[in-house]
């Protein structure tokens, strides 16, 4: 059994990066506060962080010791890895928060969101999964919302590999409109149509069967929907990831019709995606997506298809990428 100053040992020995920075970054003091509140509900009667550390508030801690409901208060193994497990990704998250630089949210976390979350987190002991849970912490600190408790229901049932497994996929992500997906060329069978981007995708050591079935079957990925456009009412189709924007043009003397069939990212898994895509040090793929330009360029010869760099908010460089 663990008393309450050994609670306020943990917390100042867990939290160097975010006790030492809090005092310079807005966002970082609202991480603080949210973590005050958390071990005050579960674990401390009054617990205040003074002059860069955590403290018991003496006085009413006093008063409640008097309290025969509050003597001989102690914690249970159990309990204080869950605390620690906590610590550990709020740290994770602190760092993801240093590094960033997008703005952050006034608006708070719900109370009842970063409750389930230490929840969640409390049994997790892999490190790989609490920097995945560090950043679902950071991103919604910087915007509350951005991580569904639906989503974090499929986060918690993730293993360290199927984390690892999107993390990597993520990579490959691109978007037209509201849809976010991964072509399927690469990880479908051989043809003569997708030579390239199968080799490319050989090569990373990801597959269909390993890689796309386990992210559908954690209700990451869907593969019940085709990307589809008629040419004859919608001239135009964009489609893009951060680094590279490829524009399908048709010839409008000709009736048209463009359909794919890739792996659509479900509404969890664009959230999740917008966090790990949001962190630092991530980058989009743009090889990838470009085989695959190219070989629907091959497949639709009486449509244009283009790629272009983007270099800012709706600018592309002239060259196309696909010449």
């Amino acid at each position: 059994m663990i008393d309450q100053n050994s609670v306020v040992e943990i917390i100042n020995t867990s939290l160097p990066v975010l006790i030492t920075s809090a005092a310079t970054s807005p966002v970082l003091i609202k991480l603080l506060d949210t973590i005050e509140n958390v071990v005050k509900t579960l674990y401390l009667p009054r617990l205040v962080f003074k002059k860069e550390k955590a403290k018991v508030d003496v006085e009413l801690y006093r008063k409640q010791k008097e309290n025969e409901l509050f003597e001989n208060q102690t914690f249970t193994l159990y309990e204080i890895t869950k605390l620690k497990n906590f610590l550990n990704a709020s740290e994770y998250a602190a760092e993801e928060l240093q590094k960033s630089e997008n703005q952050q949210s006034d608006e708070n976390i719900g109370f009842d969101w970063i409750m389930r979350f230490f929840d969640a987190v409390g049994n997790v002991s892999n490190k790989d999964l609490q920097k995945l849970w560090g950043k679902v912490l950071a991103g919604e600190m910087q915007q509350p919302g951005t991580c569904s408790l639906r989503t974090m229901e499929v986060i918690r049932n993730m293993s360290q590999k199927e984390a690892e497994i999107y993390n990597k996929l993520c990579k490959y992500v691109v978007r037209s409109g509201n849809s976010y997906f991964i072509f399927n060329s690469g990880f479908s069978g051989l043809d003569c149509y997708n030579q390239d981007s199968h080799n490319y995708i050989l090569k990373t050591g990801l597959n269909y069967s390993d890689s796309i079935i386990p992210m559908i079957e954690s209700g990451l990925l869907s593969v019940d929907n085709s990307l589809g456009t008629d040419f004859k009412t919608n001239s135009v189709l964009n489609i893009q990831n951060q680094e590279v924007s490829c524009f399908i043009i048709a010839d409008e003397t000709k009736e048209n019709f463009l359909s794919i069939e890739p792996y659509f990212l479900t509404t969890s898994g664009v959230e999740l995606y917008n966090i790990i895509q949001g962190m630092s040090g991530f980058k989009n793929d743009v090889n990838y997506p470009l085989l695959c330009f190219k070989e629907l360029k091959m497949q639709h010869p009486e449509l244009i298809v283009s790629a272009h760099k983007i270099i800012g908010e709706d600018n592309f460089e002239p060259d196309d990428l696909l010449l």
